[in-house]
């Protein structure tokens, strides 16, 4: 994977998948129009909070449908397989790709480990596109390992946006490269 320069890792906490739709939509909608094509990984089904967020906010159709077509219906996480041929899918005539990886950290590093092989092997595929992977943590599913997980990302994602993590946590200093 050392040979694809544009991925940027961003990690995310939230508290409820409530909380976490209440972040990624408005990151998303900011997004729409830079011709990027988004893959979900998620542990839990969030449609219906999708569609009561989306009836909340004021959005033109275009970007509410846009917003609702991306897949936020529980993904099965657990076979290479299932994984490759969603992200086959998404390369393809992308730009710019963003992933969204949700559930427990068990589930999070596969799909990050899985999105890593599918990487290297499709390298010439991928070549120089800008690829985001945002790994969204639930805040109840991890103990003490957070330093290890700030570790892992350059960037954090919040209710205000994206920043880079030591800038977010005053103090924080990184234990260990990023790949």
């Amino acid at each position: 994977m050392k040979e694809i320069l544009n991925i940027r890792k961003v990690c995310n906490f939230y508290v409820s998948t409530t909380h976490l739709t209440t972040m990624m939509v408005p990151f998303i909608h900011k997004k729409l129009n830079m011709d990027i094509n988004i893959s979900t990984f998620l542990q839990y089904n969030l449609n219906e909070n999708i569609d009561i967020l989306l009836s909340k906010l004021i959005l033109n159709d275009n970007s509410r449908e846009e917003i609702k077509s991306i897949n936020w219906k529980s993904t099965n996480m657990y076979k290479y397989s299932n994984i490759e041929k969603i992200l086959k899918e998404t390369i393809k005539n992308a730009k710019q790709i963003m992933i969204i990886v949700a559930g427990d950290e068990k589930r999070i590093d596969f799909v990050n480990q899985c999105i890593d092989k599918f990487l290297d092997k499709n390298s010439k595929k991928v070549g120089n596109k800008k690829i985001t992977i945002i790994n969204c943590y639930e805040v109840s599913q991890f103990n003490n390992n957070i330093l290890e997980i700030l570790d892992k990302h350059q960037f954090i994602l919040n209710t205000s946006g994206e920043h880079l993590i030591e800038e977010y946590f005053e103090g924080y200093e990184r234990k260990q490269a990023i790949d």
